[in-house]
């Protein structure tokens, strides 16, 4: 039996993720499949990705042919979370993994044994659902993991950071540095998405990731759906990886700053409404009194 299969979601990025599984995933011994799925694939794409990678086969997701590394391609951009369940749909229907490892393409494992380490703390205690290492930034800072954030309370955020970091950005850094240090692993609300695993009988149980998200609070979503069947989010700080962060959405962000920004309200809209039960009045005042505050503000 399989024992883990890393999910990755590429968008126009096959050179860095030819690069993560040749060379970081490879660190991982008990990666023992990968699947890739190749969002808004070209043919020139996908052979590049084939030609590059080891022991890799393409598919449409009807054939496996018995690859460590499998192409799932997609001619348009389908998203992060359909690109994840269509990933891990494959591993059910013919790799039969018993623990899923999502993973971005811009990671750095930093401990050659943190997932044996995740394993170990998940086989321990059946109520863990999520989880994942410590995520750090190329700084050495802590990403996440998060509390659960209010409506307003995320707003305000929104509201505040921005401007904070023009404002006091050496103060910003040392509270992050602190809050770094005082890290400890337990359970939280929510952890990051770039590099987190579940079993995969669990993830089938809840549904998967919710395919109305493009992009942005599919881990909250996804924590909210373990708590659906008594599981939560655990954090494991003794072991690390190191997040480069923006390669998926970054180039994007830079050319389309307002279409990023409405993919953002969208995602919060499903997961306000829909599980946080906000009224959809609430959430779009929420959004517009933000807008509005960053526009006075510059």
């Amino acid at each position: 039996m399989s024992l883990v299969s890393a999910i990755i979601v590429s968008y126009r990025n096959e050179e860095m993720t030819c690069k993560y599984v040749n060379q970081e995933l490879n660190k991982c011994p008990e990666v023992d499949h990968i699947v890739i799925v190749n969002n808004e694939a070209t043919k020139e794409s996908n052979d590049n990705l084939h030609t590059s990678i080891p022991n890799s086969e393409i598919s449409t997701g009807n054939e496996y042919n018995g690859s460590k590394v499998i192409i799932l391609y997609n001619e348009d951009n389908q998203g992060f979370a359909r690109g994840n369940n269509q990933g891990a749909f494959f591993v059910e229907r013919f790799i039969h993994s018993k623990y899923i490892l999502f993973s971005n393409d811009d990671i750095i494992i930093n401990d050659t044994d943190v997932i044996s380490h995740l394993i170990n703390r998940r086989a321990n205690d059946n109520s863990i659902g999520c989880f994942a290492p410590k995520i750090l930034k190329p700084g050495g800072n802590a990403q996440g993991p998060f509390p659960y954030w209010s409506l307003w309370k995320r707003y305000m955020l929104y509201t505040i950071y921005p401007i904070s970091m023009r404002w006091v950005p050496n103060l910003l850094k040392k509270r992050s540095e602190k809050q770094t240090k005082q890290l400890v692993s337990g359970f939280y609300n929510t952890l990051v998405g770039c590099f987190f695993m579940v079993e995969l009988s669990d993830y089938i149980r809840v549904g998967m990731m919710d395919n109305s998200t493009f992009l942005y609070r599919e881990e909250e979503i996804l924590a909210e759906r373990m708590k659906a069947i008594g599981k939560r989010s655990y954090y494991e700080a003794s072991v690390s990886v190191t997040h480069l962060g923006g390669q998926s959405s970054y180039k994007e962000s830079k050319r389309h700053y307002n279409f990023v920004n409405q993919i953002i309200r969208d995602s919060d809209i499903i997961y306000y409404h829909k599980y946080m039960k906000y009224p959809l009045w609430e959430i779009y005042l929420a959004q517009k009194a933000q807008q509005i505050i960053c526009k006075f503000l510059g």
